[in-house]
C-alpha cells in the first residue's frame, strides 16, 4: 500500500510540473492558497474556473473575500496562529501550494510544504504557466528595484497605450497579474512590477524586456538579495535595461542567461554611450534603438518640458528614462513616448 502511494504521490507531482497552460488539465488538483488580499482572492478564482480544488489559508478577517470565496466554491479557512494555519494544511493535504507575496520563503507553511516536496509557486509563475488563456498573448516587461517600479512601470505601460498597444500594469496587490491574463480580450503588453518575494519564487519566465533600476542598500542578506533581483533577468528575449550609476544593476546583466540576441541597454542621468538613454544639454535622448547610435541619438523631451510639469526631479527621471528604454524595445517611437511623457500628469490626475 505504502508503494502505490508512493506512486500516486511522483504520478501527481509529475502533472502538476508539467502544467504548462491555460488548457492543460488542472480539475481535481489539490491546491492550497496562502493569503486572502486581492492576490490571493485571484489566484483562488483563477484555480476554482480551470476546476482545481482549491483552498484559502489566512490569518486576518476580511468579510467581503471570504463571501466571495463561498459564492465561487473555494474552501477556506482562517486562523490567526501558524500552528493552527498547519495543521489546517496538512489536514488538506495539497497536491501545490500557491504562496501570496506576503508569504516570506522562510515561513513555516511554505516551509512545511518544501520539506515535503509539495512544489510552491507564487502568483507569477503561476500567471506565466496560464498566460495563453486568450490567442492574444501579452509579452512580459518586468521590472525590479529597491525603489521606483510602481512609477517606471506605469511610465511605461502609458508609453506602450500611446503607441497603441493594449497594455496593463500588473504585479502588486492592486492589479494582481491573473486578473489581467483572465481578461477576455487580452493584452499586447503586461508591465509586471516584482517585489523581492515574488522575484525569489519567480520560476522559469521569459520576458520580453526587463529593467533592475536599483540594486539598493537595504539590510540584510545581500548576496541572497542580489541574487533574487538578478532574476528579472534572466531569459530575457530583446532587452535587459540597467542603471549606469548602479554597478551592482550591470552586473546582473552581464551574469544572466539571457535569450541570443537579446540586448544589454543602460540608461542614466549623464551622456549615455551607445546602447543607452539619458540627458544631453538638458535634453532626454535615446541612443539604446537609433540606427546610427554610435553618432546620433533620438530626441525624447526636454528638462525645460518635464520642469514645467513638475516632473523635473532627478529620480523621476531616471524612472523615466528606464520607462523609455522599455517601450522602446516593445516598438514604441520617440514622438510616441514623447507625447506620453508630456500626457503622463494629467492621466494620472484622471485616474485619481
Amino acid at each position: 500500500m505504502e508503494t502505490n502511494a508512493s506512486d500516486e504521490q511522483e504520478r501527481i507531482r509529475a502533472r502538476v510540473a508539467g502544467l504548462a497552460s491555460w488548457h492543460d488539465d488542472w480539475s481535481g488538483l489539490r491546491i492550497a492558497v496562502l493569503g486572502l488580499g486581492a492576490i490571493g482572492f485571484s489566484v483562488a478564482d483563477t484555480l476554482v474556473e480551470l476546476g482545481s480544488r482549491v483552498r484559502v489559508i489566512h490569518a486576518d478577517p476580511d468579510p467581503d473575500r471570504e463571501r466571495l470565496l463561498d459564492v465561487i466554491g473555494s474552501e477556506r479557512f482562517r486562523a490567526e496562529t501558524h500552528p493552527e494555519q498547519l495543521g489546517d494544511l496538512a489536514a488538506f493535504g495539497p497536491d501545490l501550494v500557491i504562496a501570496s507575496p506576503s508569504f516570506r520563503l522562510d515561513h513555516p507553511l511554505t516551509a512545511w510544504a518544501g520539506e515535503r516536496g509539495i512544489p510552491v509557486w507564487g502568483d507569477i509563475e503561476l500567471g506565466w504557466r496560464l498566460r495563453d488563456k486568450t490567442n492574444r498573448i501579452a509579452d512580459w516587461i518586468c521590472i525590479a528595484g529597491a525603489r521606483g517600479k510602481t512609477t517606471t512601470g506605469r511610465l511605461a505601460a502609458h508609453m506602450l497605450a500611446a503607441a497603441g498597444l493594449r497594455v496593463a500594469p500588473a504585479g502588486d496587490d492592486e492589479a494582481p497579474i491573473l486578473d489581467a491574463l483572465r481578461d477576455p480580450q487580452g493584452y499586447d503588453a503586461i508591465v509586471v512590477e516584482l517585489s523581492a518575494v515574488q522575484l525569489a519564487r519567480l520560476g522559469e519566465i521569459s520576458p520580453y524586456a526587463s529593467a533592475c533600476l536599483n540594486f539598493g542598500e537595504e539590510r540584510g542578506d545581500t548576496v541572497a538579495r542580489w541574487a533574487e533581483m538578478a532574476r528579472v533577468y534572466e531569459h530575457t528575449q530583446v532587452a535587459c535595461v540597467y542603471n549606469r550609476a548602479d554597478l551592482e544593476t550591470e552586473r546582473m546583466v552581464e551574469d544572466a542567461d539571457v535569450i541570443e540576441g537579446a540586448r544589454a541597454v543602460s540608461f542614466g542621468l549623464d551622456s549615455p554611450p551607445p546602447s543607452g538613454f539619458g540627458v544631453v544639454e538638458e535634453i532626454l535622448v535615446d541612443r539604446g534603438f537609433h540606427a546610427e547610435r554610435r553618432s546620433e541619438a533620438y530626441e525624447l523631451v526636454t528638462l525645460d518640458e518635464l520642469a514645467e510639469l513638475r516632473l523635473a526631479t532627478p529620480q523621476f527621471v531616471q524612472n523615466l528614462l528606464a520607462a523609455s528604454a522599455l517601450a522602446r524595445a516593445r516598438g514604441a517611437e520617440p514622438t510616441e513616448i514623447a507625447q506620453a511623457i508630456l500626457n503622463y500628469h494629467r492621466i494620472e490626475r484622471e485616474q485619481e
